[in-house]
């Protein structure tokens, strides 16, 4: 019987050791595509840095590296005036990392895209709820609260060095993108 009971644990050893392995190797797969990304956009190559990007957050979306991914994704789309894509990413990225420091940024994006973009046509119910929602966060308190009590920073560098920097006076916030005004908003 004891040779049995040692048998039994040598093999669920040998199991539970094999599974931490391969969840290592995904993490490590994952991790370098995540840098091979990051690599083709340092290099020029954008169209392989979001199919690297793109990869990196499918195969492993939870990651440490999901969310830098997400936010760069939905920022490229924006970049590249696809609004709906930029808009259904960092949707996502707001769902699947809330705590993440690039969310009030990716909200800000959102709504400069509704309110800008489709400014001319009547927005519809869903769209009109998240503008309500994320007015309803900057303005319901100072948004210094916002930044320093949920340990949110105010500047913000995105993996495509994009940088934001939110300044917030009595009567308005102001979002600078790359030094030159992005979005300015009153209560």
């Amino acid at each position: 019987m004891g040779a049995v009971k040692n048998r039994l644990f040598q093999c669920l050893f040998a199991l539970a050791l094999a599974a931490g392995t391969a969840g290592c190797a995904s993490m490590s797969e994952t991790a370098d595509r995540y840098h091979e990304g990051v690599q083709a956009f340092e290099d020029g190559q954008s169209y392989f840095a979001i199919i690297h990007l793109r990869r990196a957050i499918e195969e492993a979306p939870a990651s440490p590296y999901a969310p830098a991914a997400m936010f760069a994704l939905g920022e490229y789309s924006f970049d590249g005036g696809d609004y709906y894509n930029s808009i259904k990413i960092l949707s996502s990225f707001i769902h699947h990392h809330p705590k993440d420091k690039g969310v009030i940024f990716a909200k800000v994006l959102i709504y400069k895209m509704i309110t800008t973009f489709k400014a001319d046509s009547a927005l519809t119910e869903q769209e009109e709820a998240l503008m309500k929602e994320i007015r309803k966060e900057l303005f319901s308190q100072p948004l210094f609260f916002v930044f320093y009590d949920k340990k949110f920073p105010r500047l913000y560098r995105s993996l495509f060095h994009h940088e934001y920097l939110v300044y917030d006076y009595v009567d308005r916030i102001k979002v600078f993108r790359d030094d030159k005004l992005f979005l300015e908003l009153s209560p």
